[in-house]
């Protein structure tokens, strides 16, 4: 179960609210967005606990942060061995087979500017929402900057597949 937390700065009203919509659909995708210190990475890791519990065992989860994402697309595209790695083609194979995957990206406002990076994420996103996959990722910006720095195509699959959760501090 999940219970709200002193350390998040949020009122604890707006930290229920935000749990039990979670805990309603812990499959569902979301976007935690706020300041730093409220609480977004704290409520990713508890949806990717409870989406693994929700999940059958087969069921892929891949759980970085963008930084660790970035890093590990710039090495399989140089030819190196990473970990575990998801790949869009991975994703729209295994939701042929009923495998629906449940990706998490931590701090996903910190993408590099790079077109490379910019192309795997937009293809990473695309795969996602047609496969009807699990997305949650967290954020430092609110819509409107969201928007503007990914752009329409990325912005529009992600504000369109996601519930978008603003967490703000005294809201």
């Amino acid at each position: 179960m999940l219970y709200p937390y002193a350390e998040s700065g949020l009122p604890v009203a707006q930290q229920e609210k935000i749990l039990e919509t979670i805990c309603t659909n812990p499959l569902a995708s979301y976007v935690f967005s706020g300041p730093p210190g409220v609480g977004k990475t704290t409520l990713l890791r508890e949806v990717e606990r409870l989406a693994r519990v929700a999940r059958p065992k087969n069921f892929p989860v891949y759980s970085r942060s963008m930084m660790q994402y970035q890093h590990d697309a710039t090495a399989v595209a140089r030819g190196e061995s990473v970990g575990v790695f998801v790949r869009p083609h991975s994703i729209r194979n295994e939701a042929e087979l009923k495998l629906h995957w449940g990706v998490f990206l931590d701090d996903f406002d910190k993408v590099s500017g790079s077109e490379f990076i910019r192309l795997q994420v937009f293809e990473l996103v695309n795969a996602i929402c047609e496969t009807d996959s699990q997305l949650v990722i967290s954020t430092n910006m609110n819509r409107e900057e969201f928007a503007k720095f990914f752009g329409d195509h990325i912005a529009w699959r992600v504000l369109k597949h996601c519930t978008w959760i603003e967490m703000n501090r005294g809201s």
